[in-house]
C-alpha cells in the first residue's frame, strides 16, 4: 500500500463510518443503500514537472507512476490542473473515506487543459504519432491509478471536451482514441460483464448503455455531450456529418428499449454556462438550442433514477422536464482546482429505490490554508432536507431565492469552499436562474425579472440591466 494512501486512511479514519451508515428513514426489509463515488474534472497534467517529460515520451504507461513519484513538486495550487502529487492525494483521500464502493463515477475531462499546446512545448521536434501515443499512455495511467485504489469496483466513466487527440471541443466519432481508450478502461467497466457492449459501442461515439451490478440489472446510459456543445467542431471528423444528431437519434431508439430508471450521466450539462452569461451580458448555452431541445424531449419521455454531470467545475446543479415531472441534476465538483475551486469529490448515498440519492457527502482539500482533505458538507444536513431529488431541490431554489443564510452556504459549497473564485453576491440570480431555466429566452427572462414596489399607482420598477439572449461563445471554454 502506498505511502500517502495510508496517511490518508488514518487522516480520514473519523469520516469513513458515517457516510455508510443508514438513513432513519430507511423502511426495514428494503434493500439497503449503498455509498457510491462520484468524482469528475480531474484534468491531469503529466507536464507539470518539465524534468520528468521526456522520461514520460519515453516510457509505457506502466512506467509512469514510478516515474512521477520522483517528483517532489506539491499538489496544484489554484488555477493551475491536477499535477501527480494533487492526484495521489486525491486517490488516497477517496480510499480513506470510502475504501469498496461498488460503484465509481468518472463525469469526464480526464486530460488537462491546452494539452496538444503543452505536449507541443515540451517536445517541439515530436514525430508523427507522437503525440497521439501520448495522450493514449494519459488515459491508460489513469485507468491503471483508479483500478490500485479501486480493483474491484465497476466504474462508468464518460468524456469531457478537453479529452482527444484533436483538440478542445473536437470529439471525434470513430477516433482510434475512442478505441484505445475504451481498452484501457475496459477492465473497470465491463466488471462481471456488466457492460458487454463498452468497446463497440464507444468506439463508434463515446457513448455506451451499460448495467450496475449492485441494483442486479439497473440500466445506465452514458452519453457524449461534447458533441452537442455550442463550441463542437468536427474538424477531424468525416465531413458533412452531424455526430450530435446521430448521438440524440440512438439516444431516441435506445431510451424505450432500455426500460426501468435508468441512471444517466453526461459531462457538459444541457442549459446555460452561468459564468459565461454573467462574462458577456447574453445568455450563453452549453449546447447549441437545437440539441437542448431535442434531449430535453427525449427525457420527457423518459423517467430516469438520476442524471449525473460534470464540467462546471463546481457544485451544483439542475432540474429538467422528463417524463411524468422533473428531475434534479447533480453537477459533480472537480478535482482539478483550475476554476479556483477548492478539489473535492462526492460519496453518495444511493437506495435502490425512489429516490435514488438518499444524500450526498463532498469532501474537498482546503489549498488556501494546504490543509488536509476533510468533509465539507452533506447535502440534507446543509440544507435541511431530506433527499438529492427534484422536490427537495425544489425547496432549496425557493430558499435560495428567500434565504441570504442559505444562499451563503449554498455559494460557499458551490466553490467547495473556497473564497478564491466565488461568484460575486451581487450576481447570486445569474446562477440561481441556471437551476431551472435551460434555455436562452427564459433564462433571460429570468434573470430580467424586475421587482415592482407594493405602493399603489407606481409603475417604477427595481432590476439589474437587461441581458440580451443572444448564442454568445464562453469567454472561458473549459
Amino acid at each position: 500500500m502506498r505511502t500517502g494512501l495510508l496517511i490518508a486512511l488514518f487522516m480520514l479514519a473519523g469520516c469513513a463510518g458515517s457516510s455508510t451508515s443508514l438513513p432513519p428513514s430507511t423502511p426495514r426489509g428494503s434493500a439497503p443503500p449503498q455509498t457510491w463515488l462520484l468524482t469528475s474534472d480531474v484534468h491531469f497534467n503529466p507536464f507539470d514537472d518539465a524534468t520528468l517529460v521526456n522520461q514520460l515520451i519515453a516510457s509505457p504507461a506502466g512506467e509512469w507512476h514510478s516515474i512521477l513519484s520522483e517528483s517532489t513538486k506539491p499538489p496544484s495550487p489554484y488555477f493551475n490542473d491536477t499535477n501527480f502529487a494533487l492526484l495521489e492525494s486525491a486517490l488516497a483521500a477517496m480510499k480513506g473515506v470510502q475504501p469498496n464502493p461498488p460503484i465509481v463515477i468518472v463525469a469526464g475531462d480526464f486530460m488537462a487543459h491546452q494539452f496538444p499546446e503543452r505536449f507541443a512545448k515540451a517536445d517541439p521536434s515530436a514525430p508523427p504519432g507522437a503525440y497521439e501515443k501520448f495522450v493514449d499512455k494519459t488515459m491508460a495511467f489513469l485507468a491503471m491509478e483508479f483500478a490500485a485504489t479501486y480493483p474491484s469496483a465497476q466504474f462508468v466513466i464518460t468524456l469531457g471536451n478537453n479529452d482527444g487527440y484533436c483538440g478542445n471541443y473536437m470529439s471525434t466519432p470513430g477516433s482510434p482514441f475512442l478505441s484505445h481508450t475504451a481498452m484501457a478502461w475496459r477492465p473497470l467497466v465491463n466488471r462481471g460483464g456488466t457492460a458487454s457492449n463498452f468497446v463497440r459501442q464507444f468506439s463508434n461515439g463515446g457513448y455506451y448503455s451499460t448495467t450496475l451490478r449492485p441494483f442486479g440489472a439497473m440500466p445506465a446510459i452514458v452519453l457524449n455531450s461534447v458533441l452537442w456543445s455550442s463550441f463542437y467542431q468536427n474538424t477531424c471528423g468525416k465531413p458533412g456529418s452531424d455526430p450530435g444528431a446521430d448521438e440524440l437519434d440512438w439516444l431516441a431508439a435506445r431510451a424505450p428499449a432500455i426500460g426501468g430508471h435508468p441512471l444517466l450521466m453526461t459531462h457538459i450539462p444541457p442549459g446555460i454556462d452561468e459564468y459565461a452569461s454573467i462574462n458577456n451580458n447574453a445568455a450563453t448555452p452549453l449546447y447549441k438550442e437545437t440539441y437542448t431541445r431535442r434531449l430535453l424531449s427525449i427525457l420527457a419521455g423518459m423517467s430516469p433514477s438520476a442524471f449525473l454531470l460534470g464540467h462546471i467545475h463546481h457544485a451544483t446543479f439542475e432540474i429538467a422536464p422528463i417524463a411524468g415531472g422533473q428531475i434534479g441534476t447533480l453537477g459533480i465538483p472537480s478535482i482539478s482546482p483550475n476554476q479556483g475551486n477548492n478539489p473535492a469529490f462526492i460519496v453518495a448515498l444511493v437506495s435502490p429505490t425512489s429516490p435514488m440519492l438518499t444524500d450526498t457527502t463532498t469532501y474537498a482539500l482546503p489549498l488556501a490554508s494546504l490543509g488536509a482533505w476533510s468533509k465539507l458538507y452533506s447535502f440534507n444536513a446543509a440544507y435541511g432536507l431530506q433527499a438529492y431529488d427534484s422536490t427537495n431541490l425544489l425547496e432549496l431554489q425557493s430558499s435560495i431565492a428567500s434565504d441570504t443564510t442559505i444562499r451563503r452556504s449554498f455559494f460557499n459549497n458551490y466553490n467547495s469552499g473556497s473564497t478564491t473564485a466565488t461568484p460575486a453576491p451581487e450576481k447570486w440570480r445569474w446562477y440561481w436562474c441556471g437551476h431551472t431555466q435551460l434555455t436562452p429566452a427564459p433564462y433571460t427572462d429570468c434573470v430580467n425579472q424586475r421587482r415592482r414596489p407594493r405602493r399603489s399607482g407606481s409603475a417604477k420598477t427595481y432590476s439589474r440591466p437587461e441581458i440580451s439572449s443572444g448564442n454568445v461563445s464562453s469567454a472561458l471554454p473549459m
